[in-house]
Formats: C-alpha cells, sequence, structure tokens
C-alpha cells in the first residue's frame, strides 16, 4: 500500500509539471544550471520547456497508474 501511496505523489508532482502550475515548470527548467556541472547548448538535458513537460507528463501519467493498479491490488 506505501508503494501504491508513494507513486501516485510522484505521479501527481510530475503531473503538476506537466501541467505548469504556477509556473513550476519554469523552476523544474531552471535546476540544471544549479546542479549540473556538464550542459548542453541550452544549459538543460532538455530541448525545450515543451518536451520537457510532455515527458514529465507521461511519466507521471505512468506512475499515477501504477499507484492506482498496487492501491487496487
Amino acid at each position: 500500500m506505501l508503494r501504491g501511496v508513494l507513486a501516485l505523489l510522484i505521479g501527481g508532482g510530475l503531473l503538476v509539471i506537466a501541467r505548469d502550475y504556477r509556473n513550476v515548470a519554469l523552476w523544474v527548467w531552471d535546476w540544471p544550471d544549479v546542479v549540473v556541472t556538464r550542459r548542453s547548448r541550452r544549459g538543460t538535458p532538455w530541448k525545450s520547456p515543451d518536451h520537457m513537460r510532455f515527458g514529465f507528463g507521461i511519466a507521471g501519467a505512468v506512475f499515477v497508474i501504477l499507484g492506482l493498479v498496487a492501491l487496487a491490488s
């Protein structure tokens, strides 16, 4: 049950980033500039904010589905 709840929390957080709630995607977009020493041409591992949000949306949906399956079983 704990794994299901944890997966739902992670999935919800990723979906919040994907939906750009209160401009949180900008914070995530800028985060690699703070922690990554090897940077791409744009300074982030993603090609654009839209690509980043799309990836986070897919990952969030997968985590939510896994969490629901874990809680249902």
